[in-house]
């Protein structure tokens, strides 16, 4: 009896260096230019201009109305009924 996940596993580092060892010259500079290609998670502090605080406290406002008027008793519950079952 097998078992199934939900979780994809990933490949163990070794393995995918092993692949990539056997790959022609030309396959690997071709891969090698395609994880350049790549770029990285970079974190930017948020505008702190006046405009942009304005909008922000005008958008937790709604977000607080919209709460208030919420039938469900917990922030979970409401946000499950407003984005379906994909918020959890």
């Amino acid at each position: 009896m097998t078992t199934a996940t939900r979780k994809k596993t990933r490949p163990a580092y070794q393995k995918i260096l092993e692949a990539a060892r056997e790959l022609s010259p030309a396959q690997q500079r071709r891969l090698r230019d395609e994880l350049a290609k790549m770029v990285g998670v970079r974190l930017v502090r948020p505008a702190m201009t006046a405009a942009a605080i304005r909008r922000g406290r005008r958008l937790a406002k709604a977000v607080r109305a919209e709460l208030a008027h919420a039938k469900s008793e917990s922030l979970d519950a409401t946000m499950r009924n407003l984005r379906g079952r994909a918020w959890s």
